[in-house]
């Protein structure tokens, strides 16, 4: 995404027509990775082969935060939405408090095939070469480091350095989202919390806007920040 941008806070109206909707959808308390996805791109649905130009963040108090190119545009009166112009204006040496989810991935390449494979990096580290699963404990360290570790690979190529006695992982979920007539999507999250120090600051704010990590048609890359 380059250009103005707008950040919006998103949440499921509560009258009578859009709750009859909710057990249909499957939605009681929150929305399922599947269906918010369909919901959260119909804000942006003005043209058939338009290309996904915003990020989005299911909140805990069932809000929905997005960060597009455009301004949503609500065509069947489903939500309450707040929209307001969105930009950074930082200096090399700030300090932001961020909340992120991502599915952390590491692409490589197979002999044979045309496009790199993703590998969570949760994952790779917990199965053993004979492909066999470790001890919980294990699984429970690799989240922690293997996420911290992928962060910070991340910031250093996008203008900010995650501050290691600040920094929170957790949160590690698998999501298998059904498709008709095709194999499932599926792919990993982990919830990073904590503080960064901004390095380059026109290079961050552009990766702010495209977003960090894989899987951000579904929810993940969208980094929330405020002032430290």
């Amino acid at each position: 995404m380059t250009g103005s941008l707008h950040f919006t806070r998103a949440r499921l109206r509560r009258d009578a027509s859009v709750r009859s909707l909710l057990p249909l959808l499957g939605l009681h308390e929150g929305l399922r990775p599947s269906v918010s996805h369909a919901l959260i791109w119909s804000l942006f649905s003005d043209a058939a082969d338009r290309q996904r130009d915003f990020l989005y963040r299911e909140a805990g108090d069932g809000a929905v935060y997005i960060l597009s190119a455009r301004p949503p545009q609500d065509r069947h009166a489903l939500f309450d939405l707040d929209s307001k112009p969105y930009a950074l204006d930082l200096q090399a040496g700030d300090r932001l408090a961020f909340s992120l989810r991502a599915n952390p991935v590491i692409r490589r390449r197979v002999e044979g095939r045309k496009h790199s494979v993703k590998d969570d990096v949760v994952m790779r580290a917990v199965y053993r070469s004979d492909g066999q699963p470790t001890r919980r404990a294990v699984r429970e360290d690799a989240v922690v480091e293997q996420g911290a570790a992928w962060l910070r690979r991340v910031g250093a190529r996008a203008g900010f350095d995650p501050l290691g006695d600040r920094l929170t992982v957790d949160g590690y979920r698998q999501h298998r989202l059904p498709r008709p007539r095709a194999r499932p999507i599926r792919f990993a999250t982990l919830d990073f919390e904590g503080v960064l120090a901004v390095t380059e600051p026109n290079r961050f704010a552009t990766s702010v806007a495209s977003g960090f990590g894989a899987a951000r048609a579904f929810g993940c890359g969208l980094m929330l920040l405020r002032r430290a």
